[in-house]
Order: structure tokens, then C-alpha cells, then sequence
């Protein structure tokens, strides 16, 4: 019996043995962190992470995101809207590869494996949806109630580092909108610190130094800025890199933009991703206005040639009122707000814009208001936004409120719109003097001038053009000669730009007149007659 008991035992020990080997084979195997492979069919249905079936996101660059779950994968060929984007060997958990769009309209994208035997699987099509329009709110006031969804924008930034879901901010709803981070760091560690943890957060883009030529904003000079921005250069990891935002356009700001931008390298702009614009028009007199704001934009890109992004901008002035108790007030930032978003939404250039909303409450700016801070109700200004810019498609939330436009918006009919101001026009002797004001940035001007005020091109008239270079002065002034002595005359100027290449006019001046002075005929001098005549003979 003792040894049927100990041969029993070995059995039971070996089998023990065995079953311990096994668990510790299992527990020590290394663990490659890849998710368990799926079939085919499980895969084609769920393996595109990012962007997700039917959401709004901003345009620019975009990631299509996915599974690397599938057994046997010799590459992953990438398609959006149909084109081939990449074509990539399989690495990783999730895969991306990106693409570049502004077209505010859907998209599709589909992934399509190619097994080592040769054969492919094709995901399901998933389509989403591309817009321009975001918003700026912080934390304070602005953001605090708030639905992004009601005015369908596809991104927020709120002037810090940190989303509103990072923050842990009352305000959910901003959660699943795509943040973009800010810093304001004047010292190279708040740089590293901010760019790392955009980096970290997997953050597309970064915008810098909110108004850095105001006092009051992030304050740094010129040169202290090409310093903060070759720091930021050289922590920015992955981040694409917007350019400080002046209170005003680039163009307009030849005291902090131009000496900054000149002090960059080459190296230096080139990490300027785009450029971020901060304007508000401060007055309003007709559409001509909203035209020549677009103009200001065009301007901006084809002198430096980076895609724009306008990060704030309304009707709004210290000094003049744009009540939204006036209702006049209130149809001049309408008409605007819908000029200048036509205008955005097709120049192909312009990345992304975010409307300021201005507190409707407040007396001097709340015309500029699209939402209310304390119940977060669009006014009709905001029905206005939340309306434009939508993609074909897409289930925006809409609003009864009117919002489209048949302005023509086109490069050439912003500059149509930009005036030139003549300041007089005086006759003289066989000849007038002419003078009128500087317009920036102009190549050239042409003055017309005619016997007829309609400047009819009937010879009698004698309409003609007088061709004139661009002047580094204020005032254009010169003279036209060999005219006609007691003539009225009119004349009208404008100017012209060349702007990719391509001449484009200015609009007339107002008709200025004057008469040419009368030539007085000096009377011949009679000559005396001799007193001695001649005698008959």
C-alpha cells in the first residue's frame, strides 16, 4: 500500500508540476500591447478611429486615424474623397496618416489593407464634415453656459494652454470640440512647459501671444519677440505654429509686424505655420466697408503666402457705437458679419476664423454679441453665424433668421471697393494742378480727366488718362499741361495694385472740376503818324 500511496503521489506531483510550468510559461510571455487581431468584417466596420462618422471639425490639417488590428497586413493605403493620400507599412496600435483641405463641405476616407497574400479589405466609408468656424470664449464669463453645438463650429480656443475638459471646467459641452492651445510665456521654461504639454495632449496647432504690441495683452517688443519665437521653434515638438496676433492687420503694422517679421530668418518664417490675424472694424458705412476688410485679408496673405486664420474680429470701436439697441447699428454688423464670412468660406487660403462675442448687454459693443453670456442664447447675430459656413450635408442646427448674401466677393471686387480720395483740382493757365491722398500699397494711379463730367470718350471731349507711379508721400500732386485756355475740366483719380502678378483698379475719386483761366489778348500798340505829310503833286 505504502508504495501504490508514493507512486500516487510522483502522478499527482508530476501533473502539478506540469500545470505550474504552463501558468508560468503564460504569466511570463512578453506582452506586445497589441490589441487582440479581429477578422476581417469586425474590422472593416470599426477600425477608423478619427474623424468620427458625421462630426464637424475644423479645417486644415486632419489625421485619419486607425486600428492596426488586422492579421497579415503588408500595407494600409489611406483614400480621402476618393484620392489616394499615403501608402504606409502597418506599425503600432493606431495608425494616421494626415491630409490638408479648406473645403467647407463632407469628406469620406477609407482605409484599405493589402494582406501578404495579396488580397485587400476595404473599410467602410466614414463620412464627416469640414468647417472654417470656431469660437473664442474663456472661462471667466463667456464660456460658462454656452451650447458650441448651437452654432455648429468645429473648433475653440479660450486664450490659455489648457482646454475647458482639461481644467475640469462646469461648462461640458465644450468636450468633444477641438481645442486649440495659446501661450503667453515670456521665459523659456513657461515655453517648454506649454509646448510639451501640447505635445503630450496630441494638440494639432498652437497659437502665440495674443496681441504682444498692446501693453495690456502679452506686451513684448520686436525684438524680445524673435527671441520667444526661436524658443518656442525649438520646443514646439509636432505643434504647427501660428504667428503672434497683432491688434491690428500685419499690413497696418509697420511699428511691431514689420520689424519683427524682417528680423526673422528664413528658418524663422518657416515654422510660421499660418498667420493669425486680430482686426475689428471700427466703423461702418456700407458693404464697401465689409469688401475692403476682405481686401486687408487678401493683402495679408500674398505678401507673405501663409494660410490665415482670424482669430478675433467684429464691429467694435472705443470711440464709435455699435449699441444692439440702435437698429441701424444692428443691420451694419449684420451685413457685415455676412460679407465678410462669404468671403472667408471661399478664399481657399483662410484656414479657420472665430467670430468675438461681445457682451449683447453692453451699450457701446453689443451689437457685435452672437450669444448671450448668462443663458448662452444666440441673439440673431448669432442665429447669423451659427447659419453660414455649413457644410452640404451636415445637420446644423438652423435658424429662421436671414443670413445669405448675393455680394460678389471676388480678390478683384475687394479692390474695386478700396476709395481714393482727390483733395482738389486748380485751374490755371493752360494747365491745372491736380492732388489727392496716398492709397497703401498701391502700385500706381491713373488720373482722367475730360471737358465733359461724364467723361464721355466722344473726341470733342478730349478725354484722356494720365498714367502716375506710386510716391512714398501722403499726397500724390503734379500738373497736366497743354490744355485748352477757358475750359472747365473734370477729373477723377484712382489707384491701381498688382496683386499676384495681375493689375487691379481702385475705385474712382469723386469728379473734382476747375476752368482753365482765360488767356488775356494784349491789345497791339497803335503806332503815332508822322505829323509831316506828304504833300500832293
Amino acid at each position: 500500500m505504502e508504495i501504490i500511496r508514493r507512486e500516487t503521489m510522483k502522478h499527482i506531483t508530476s501533473f502539478l508540476l506540469a500545470v505550474a510550468l504552463l501558468v508560468s510559461s503564460i504569466t511570463l510571455m512578453p506582452s506586445n500591447n497589441v490589441k487582440a487581431a479581429r477578422n476581417a468584417e469586425q474590422w472593416k466596420s470599426s477600425a477608423i478611429v478619427s474623424p468620427e462618422e458625421g462630426k464637424l471639425i475644423g479645417a486644415g490639417y486632419i489625421d485619419v486615424k486607425w486600428n492596426n488590428d488586422l492579421e497579415n497586413v503588408k500595407s494600409y493605403s489611406v483614400y480621402v474623397d476618393g484620392a489616394l493620400k499615403k501608402t504606409v507599412a502597418p506599425s503600432g496600435e493606431t495608425m494616421k496618416v494626415e491630409f490638408y483641405t479648406t473645403a467647407v463641405k463632407s469628406h469620406n476616407a477609407k482605409i484599405t489593407a493589402t494582406l501578404d497574400d495579396g488580397t485587400t479589405v476595404t473599410t467602410n466609408t466614414r463620412t464627416f464634415y469640414v468647417t472654417k468656424k470656431g469660437v473664442c470664449v474663456n472661462e471667466k464669463d463667456m464660456g460658462t453656459v454656452v451650447d458650441p453645438a448651437s452654432m455648429n463650429i468645429g473648433w475653440y480656443y479660450n486664450w490659455g494652454y489648457r482646454s475647458f475638459k482639461d481644467m475640469g471646467f462646469k461648462n461640458k459641452k465644450f468636450n468633444n470640440v477641438e481645442f486649440v492651445p495659446m501661450i503667453w510665456g515670456d521665459n523659456p521654461k513657461s515655453i517648454e512647459d506649454r509646448c510639451t504639454y501640447a505635445n503630450k495632449k496630441e494638440y494639432k496647432y498652437l497659437l502665440s501671444y495674443n496681441e504682444p504690441d498692446l501693453t495690456w495683452e502679452s506686451d513684448q517688443t520686436p525684438t524680445a519677440m524673435i527671441n520667444r519665437w526661436r524658443e518656442t521653434i525649438s520646443y514646439k515638438g509636432s505643434l504647427r505654429l501660428g504667428s503672434p496676433a497683432t491688434e491690428t492687420f500685419q499690413i497696418n503694422s509697420d511699428k511691431w509686424w514689420t520689424p519683427f517679421w524682417n528680423g526673422l530668418s528664413a528658418s524663422d518664417k518657416s515654422n510660421m505655420t499660418f498667420i493669425a490675424v486680430h482686426a475689428y472694424q471700427h466703423y461702418y458705412n456700407n458693404k464697401e466697408t465689409a469688401l475692403q476688410y476682405l481686401h486687408a485679408i487678401d493683402e495679408i496673405y500674398y505678401k507673405y503666402r501663409k494660410p490665415i486664420w482670424i482669430t478675433e474680429f467684429a464691429v467694435a470701436d472705443s470711440g464709435n457705437k455699435f449699441s444692439p439697441s440702435n437698429s441701424k447699428h444692428v443691420a451694419q454688423v449684420q451685413e457685415f458679419m455676412k460679407i465678410v464670412l462669404k468671403g472667408l468660406n471661399e478664399r481657399s487660403y483662410v484656414e479657420r476664423y472665430a467670430w468675438f462675442d461681445f457682451n449683447p448687454k453692453d451699450d457701446q459693443t453689443g451689437a457685435s454679441g452672437i450669444f448671450d453670456y448668462d443663458t448662452g442664447k444666440l441673439t440673431k447675430l448669432g442665429e447669423i453665424y451659427a447659419n453660414i459656413g455649413n457644410p452640404v450635408g451636415y445637420n446644423a442646427k438652423t435658424y429662421s433668421t436671414a443670413y445669405t448674401t448675393t455680394q460678389n466677393t471676388s480678390l478683384g471686387t475687394c479692390v474695386s471697393a478700396v476709395p481714393t480720395t482727390i483733395y482738389s483740382l486748380i485751374g490755371k493757365k493752360k494747365t491745372f494742378s491736380y492732388s489727392f491722398k496716398k492709397v497703401d500699397r498701391a502700385a500706381g494711379y491713373q488720373l482722367q480727366y475730360s471737358l465733359n463730367k461724364k467723361f464721355s470718350t466722344k473726341k470733342k471731349y478730349k478725354t484722356k488718362y494720365k498714367n502716375l507711379s506710386a510716391k512714398n508721400t501722403t499726397t500724390i500732386s503734379g500738373s497736366v499741361t497743354k490744355l485748352q485756355n477757358n475750359k472747365r475740366y473734370y477729373a477723377r483719380a484712382r489707384a491701381y495694385k498688382v496683386i499676384n502678378g495681375k493689375k487691379y483698379y481702385c475705385k474712382w475719386s469723386s469728379v473734382v472740376t476747375a476752368k482753365t483761366k482765360k488767356v488775356k489778348v494784349k491789345k497791339a500798340k497803335k503806332t503815332k503818324k508822322s505829323k509831316k505829310t506828304s504833300k500832293k503833286k
